[in-house]
């Protein structure tokens, strides 16, 4: 019983609506958003997770996705996480109010640049 309740108070705690999410960006028959561990940016090292849908309900596992901080930065490509649609990487953050993250995405031959800025992450 206990063992029940725990995993429902941690279903429960995923549903937390304080966390930032950073605005959904369309592309062909792609939706993406970001999100960043830990939830808030600041400056140093943070984790990028860029989650890509197909619809609303699958996962889009078959991109080839890189970032990089800016348009003067160094591309460097996401790592995939399995067949779930989230790829992932860890970035360098100077200045978590004016940078932008650039996401290049490569899917059917068809490339594209979505850019996502920082400061949605910023602890108020």
């Amino acid at each position: 019983m206990k063992v029940i309740f725990g995993f429902l108070v941690l279903i429960m705690a995923g549903c937390n609506s304080d966390l930032p999410q950073s605005e959904t960006i369309d592309w062909e028959d792609l939706s993406f958003h970001i999100e960043t561990r830990p939830p808030f940016v600041s400056k140093g090292m943070i984790e990028i997770l860029l989650v890509a849908n197909r619809g609303e309900h699958k996962r889009a596992f078959d991109l080839l996705v890189s970032y990089r901080i800016g348009q003067q930065g160094k591309w460097v490509q996401a790592i995939q996480d399995g067949h779930t649609g989230v790829y992932r990487r860890a970035l360098k953050v100077i200045s978590p109010e004016t940078d932008i993250l650039n996401v290049h995405v490569k899917y059917n031959n068809k490339e594209k640049i979505l850019e996502f800025p920082l400061a949605y992450a910023i602890k108020p």
